[in-house]
C-alpha cells in the first residue's frame, strides 16, 4: 500500500467532490454547538396581557439590560437569592423556562446525533461509489445512503467502543469511595487517600488514553465494514479486527502518517484561525442579523412572564447556538474539510487493503514462469 498515493487521491476527492463539504459541515456542527438591530427612535416594544403591560427594551437598551443582569448575578452569588430583584412568579417562570430549555437541548442533541451518523455514513458511501464508478452523487442521493440502518449501526459501534472509558471512570470512582470509607477519620487518611487517588487517577488516565487510541483506529475499519459490506455490529467488529490484524504494518504506517498530518493540521489551523479573524468579524455581524428576528420574537414572548432584563437574557440564551454557527461558519468549514479528508483517507485505505487481500491468493496460486 502506498500512503502517498492515498493521500494525494483523498486530496483530489476533497476538492473535486464539493457535495461532500455539506456533509462535512453537518459533521463539524454536530460534533461540536444575539444582539439585535438598534432602533434610533429609542422606542420600546410592549405586549399587553389583560390590564397589565410588560415592556421589553429594544436593542438600544440591551447594554443596560445586560449590565443590570451582571449586577444581579453578582448579588446572587455573593448575597444569595433573597438579594436578587426577582419576584416569586418570575422565579417560577424561569424554572419552567429552564426545564423547557433542557428538554429542547436534549431533543436537539438527538437530532444532531441522527444528522451526524447519517452524514458519516453518507461520506463513506459516496466516496466508495465515486472510487468504484467515478459517479458524483447529489446531496439527496447521498442523504438517502446515509439515512439507513447503517447510521444506527455506526452509532452503536461508537457506544460500544466508549464503554471501556466509561467503565474505567466508574472503577476510579468506586476505588475512591473505597479508600475514603477505609481511611476516613484516621490520621493516615489525608496521606493515603491523596497518594492512592492520584496514583489510581494517573493509571486510569493512561489506560483510557491507550485504549481510546487503539479503539479509534479500529473504529475506522469497523465503520467501513458496516457501511460498505452491510454487516451487523458484531460482524463489523470481527471482520474489521481481522483486517487490521492481517495488515497491521500497513495500518500502523498509515496511522503514523495521519498522526503526523494531524499535528501539521493543528499548526496550519491556528494560522488559518488568525488569518480569518477579519472574516469572522463579518460573519459575526451576519450571525447577529440572522439571530435578531427569532431573538426579538423570543424576547417578546418571554416578556409575557418576565420583566426588566430577564427577557433579554433568556432570549439570548435560546438563540446563542444559531448565532455561534453562523458567526464561526468559516472555522466550521475548515473543520469540515479536515473531517471529509480524514474519512476519505480511511475509506481509500479500506478499499486498498481489501483489494490487496483479494489479490493475495491469486499471487500465491499463479504459476512461476520458466
Amino acid at each position: 500500500m502506498d500512503p502517498v498515493k492515498i493521500l494525494k487521491r483523498a486530496w483530489h476527492v476533497l476538492w473535486n467532490y464539493r457535495t461532500l463539504w455539506i456533509f462535512g459541515l453537518i459533521i463539524a456542527i454536530t460534533a461540536s454547538g444575539s444582539p439585535g438591530n438598534s432602533n434610533s427612535g429609542g422606542s420600546r416594544y410592549s405586549i399587553n396581557v389583560g390590564n397589565q403591560q410588560n415592556q421589553a427594551p429594544l436593542p438600544d437598551d440591551m447594554k443596560e439590560s445586560f449590565k443590570q443582569a451582571g449586577e444581579e448575578m453578582s448579588k446572587l452569588f455573593n448575597e444569595g437569592l433573597d438579594a436578587v430583584d426577582i419576584s416569586q412568579g418570575e422565579l417560577t417562570a424561569l424554572i419552567w423556562i429552564g426545564v423547557v430549555f433542557i428538554i429542547a437541548m436534549i431533543l436537539l442533541g438527538v437530532v444532531m446525533a441522527f444528522a451526524r451518523y447519517t452524514s458519516e455514513t453518507a461520506v463513506i458511501g459516496m466516496v466508495n461509489e465515486y472510487e468504484a464508478t467515478d459517479t458524483k452523487m447529489p446531496f439527496r442521493e447521498g442523504w438517502r445512503i446515509g439515512w439507513s440502518r447503517t447510521a444506527w449501526r455506526l452509532f452503536l459501534i461508537d457506544v460500544i467502543i466508549s464503554l471501556p472509558a466509561i467503565i474505567l471512570i466508574a472503577v476510579l470512582v468506586v476505588l475512591g469511595l473505597v479508600v475514603y470509607n477505609l481511611y476516613a477519620g484516621t490520621q493516615t487518611f489525608a496521606v493515603v487517600s491523596t497518594v492512592g487517588l492520584i496514583g489510581i487517577a494517573f493509571l486510569a488516565v493512561f489506560v483510557v488514553v491507550l485504549i481510546s487510541i487503539v479503539l479509534r483506529l479500529l473504529r475506522q475499519f469497523f465503520w467501513r465494514v458496516s457501511a460498505l459490506e452491510e454487516a451487523g455490529v458484531r460482524e463489523s467488529f470481527r471482520r474489521g479486527y481481522q483486517m487490521v490484524r492481517a495488515n497491521w504494518k500497513d495500518v500502523g504506517i498509515m496511522w503514523l502518517v495521519m498522526l503526523g498530518l494531524g499535528i501539521a493540521w493543528m499548526i496550519v489551523s491556528v494560522i488559518a484561525v488568525i488569518i480569518t479573524i477579519p472574516i469572522i468579524l463579518i460573519t459575526a455581524v451576519v450571525g447577529a442579523v440572522v439571530a435578531a428576528i427569532p431573538g426579538l420574537l423570543l424576547v417578546g414572548f418571554f416578556s409575557l412572564f418576565l420583566s426588566g432584563y430577564l427577557p433579554w437574557v433568556v432570549g439570548v440564551v435560546f438563540v446563542l447556538p444559531l448565532f455561534l454557527v453562523v458567526a464561526f461558519s468559516p472555522w466550521l468549514l475548515l473543520s469540515a474539510w479536515e473531517k471529509v479528508y480524514t474519512s476519505t483517507v480511511w475509506t481509500l485505505v479500506y478499499r486498498e487493503l481489501k483489494a490487496l487481500t483479494a489479490l493475495a491468493p491469486l499471487a500465491e496460486t499463479e504459476p512461476v514462469g520458466d
